[in-house]
């Protein structure tokens, strides 16, 4: 991919918000207004209409704001509609908000305050609720700063061993990081975001508060994670692993960058192995060789390896009807 060229930002704006949009004419509006709803108001937002088919952007089109940009391209996938937003920002600070999603009134302000007290920082990322079937649950993020008013992570890969501590609707970047890093991959369908935090967190502190200022709606229609299949390999593995070749030293641990590896390796193996791609499941095990944490995991996917795929989703059926059942 050619790296795009981004112009200097323009002074008189404190950031600017990107919206990608594609496909989501029950959402768009909600995102919208929670942006437009902020404490902090010193913005401008940049929705990039992805090549919607469901009249999204005409919805977005009917919200009146001065601060409001709308920009239409064909479908190119999300990736490349964050980078769209990126490259048209008027500002050097750009957070992200995914089109189903919405922000709680303070997490402009909250973001802002990160980065006034860390201004050296890559990222900077609040705590976030997930919202699923009208019911919101709050999260127990790992190895995450505790304190009010947020920190910086001691180390980004140890945190995201649990759930994850950045998300695409409640992030903020400064461009010229974003640009270090060849900004969004482009071409995958799912998992361009986290390859994109990974490898800003390999050269760069992330500042992160405890504050609650977003909500992840997991049952919006068209997610990603939803409608395309997992990839062969764990998105992440690109960045980190060529950083790591290199034989630079990351800001976070190198071991905790491989662990985070081998646990996203052997999740993706489980779902692998259920649908029958067993030579894929063979590989991603031979990967996560040589790492420490994980290893009663590695041997049941092993000893799973030898059951016939018929016999294995019986069990992962009854699994789930279980845990059905206890939780009722």
């Amino acid at each position: 991919m050619t790296t795009p060229t981004i112009s200097a930002p323009t002074n008189g704006i404190g950031l600017s918000v990107v919206i990608p949009l594609y496909n989501k004419a029950r959402h768009i509006k909600r995102a919208i207004n929670s942006v437009l709803a902020q404490s902090y108001t010193d913005f401008e937002l940049i929705i990039v209409d992805d090549g919607s088919t469901d009249g999204s952007g005409e919805l977005a089109r009917q919200v009146t704001d001065p601060r409001i940009r709308l920009i239409a391209q064909p479908n190119v996938g999300a990736g490349a509609a964050r980078n769209t937003g990126i490259l048209a920002a008027r500002a050097e600070l750009v957070a992200f908000l995914d089109a189903d999603d919405e922000w709680l009134p303070n997490f402009l302000e909250t973001v802002m305050g990160l980065q006034a007290r860390h201004p050296t920082a890559g990222i900077y990322a609040t705590a976030y609720r997930i919202c699923q079937k009208g019911k919101t649950v709050r999260i127990a993020f790992l190895g995450c700063v505790a304190s009010p008013v947020g920190g910086l992570l001691e180390d980004y890969f140890r945190a995201a061993l649990g759930p994850p501590a950045v998300c695409a609707s409640a992030v903020m970047i400064p461009k010229r990081v974003l640009a270090e890093v060849n900004f969004f991959p482009v071409g995958i369908k799912r998992g361009e975001d986290i390859e994109t935090w990974a490898a800003i967190a390999l050269r760069h502190r992330v500042a992160w508060s405890p504050v609650e200022a977003a909500v992840y709606h997991q049952s919006a229609i068209n997610r990603a994670c939803l409608i395309y299949p997992l990839p062969k390999d764990v998105p992440p593995a690109v960045p980190v692993e060529a950083f790591l070749a290199g034989g630079a030293q990351p800001i976070s641990s190198r071991f905790y960058a491989e662990e985070y590896l081998t646990r996203e390796r052997l999740e993706i193996a489980k779902t692998h192995l259920l649908a029958g791609q067993r030579a894929w499941v063979r590989e991603l095990v031979q990967k996560t060789a040589g790492t420490v944490l994980f290893q009663k995991k590695r041997w049941a996917l092993r000893l799973m390896f030898w059951i016939p795929n018929w016999l294995l989703r019986a069990m992962a059926g009854t699994l789930r009807n279980i845990r059905g059942l206890v939780g009722r």
